[in-house]
């Protein structure tokens, strides 16, 4: 596997930063003791206007939690200690928050990348990915447009971590978990902790899925809860492909994805044959003759392709 990446450095945008200064501004004025019945309705309707807003302010809210179950410190003096930081936030927000981080990460047929942020956070990419990464203020964005990420979020808990695919958008709440989207559909299997995923436009397509758990979902909506298989779902960081009665034409799909030279089935019968066993990625030709020995098919090398059909 290539040498891990780190991302440690910034780059200016112009990026609005009024969200994240409307949602420090209204958690202090909430902290105030004096605040009015009428300041309470306004943060709701504040909060009201989009997920985004309530996302923002649940940051600050996080902190303030945490930072409550701090000892031996007084609660008061903590409490003063923080609503400073949060002042000053807002006064070098214009500066702070315009830094902004944005990449594009793409790996070729058969290449793995890893990157690792500053928290720890290690994002393990598969072969033949796309992906962009954002980090700007409190959020943290992976957007996957195609393949396979496998994700394990470090100790930073401030941060928002968000991952888009597909349709969807998946939120960790301390975790391990694999995503792979192509074509529409998009699997994540949750390894560690758990993950909530929420389908765009879709205010009642919501699901939160624990660890040893797996949901799929595409345009149309998600699927039913299943178990995850975390040895098949992580088996490609060590270029293995593991099958249990996987269908032979997705056993070829998953083939075609780390090499450039396609395999095709000739036959549609061949389709639903059964396919159980470890396969190493890198070696197409010995793929081809286990295939070939286990289920007594012939082979033939046309220009662009090998193709399969029964004897």
């Amino acid at each position: 596997m290539p040498k891990p990446k780190f991302i440690d450095h910034t780059r200016h945008t112009q990026k609005d930063n009024s969200l994240t200064e409307e949602a420090a501004a209204w958690f202090l004025r909430m902290q105030q003791s004096n605040r009015s019945d009428s300041e309470q309705q306004a943060l709701e309707a504040w909060l009201s206007q989009s997920e985004a807003h309530r996302a923002e302010y649940q940051q600050y809210v996080r902190l303030w939690h945490n930072l409550d179950h701090l000892e031996p410190k007084p609660r008061k003096k903590l409490r003063a200690t923080v609503a400073g930081i949060l002042v000053l936030l807002l006064i070098f927000g214009t500066f702070q928050w315009i830094f902004h981080i944005e990449e594009v990460i793409v790996t070729a047929v058969g290449e793995h990348e890893r990157i690792v942020l500053a928290d720890g956070t290690t994002i393990d990419i598969n072969t033949n990915t796309k992906l962009r990464l954002a980090l700007f203020g409190f959020t943290r964005t992976v957007t996957i447009e195609h393949g396979e990420v496998l994700f394990k979020t470090g100790s930073e808990r401030l941060r928002a971590f968000t991952v888009n695919a597909g349709s969807g958008v998946i939120r960790h709440i301390g975790t391990e978990f694999n995503v792979f989207t192509e074509d529409g559909e998009t699997t994540v299997a949750v390894l560690e902790g758990a993950v909530e995923i929420s389908l765009e436009d879709q205010d009642n397509a919501k699901a939160i899925v624990n660890s040893g758990q797996q949901l799929s979902y595409s345009g149309q909506g998600l699927s039913d809860i299943s178990r995850a298989d975390s040895e098949t779902a992580t088996a490609w960081r060590k270029n293995r492909l593991i099958f249990r009665d996987t269908p032979l034409n997705e056993v070829v799909r998953q083939i075609n994805r780390y090499h450039t030279r396609p395999v095709k089935l000739g036959e549609p019968q061949l389709h639903g044959h059964k396919v159980s066993g470890e396969f190493n990625t890198t070696d197409r030709d010995g793929l081809i003759i286990a295939l070939k020995t286990l289920y007594g098919l012939n082979s033939s090398e046309l220009d662009d392709m090998t193709v399969l059909y029964a004897k």
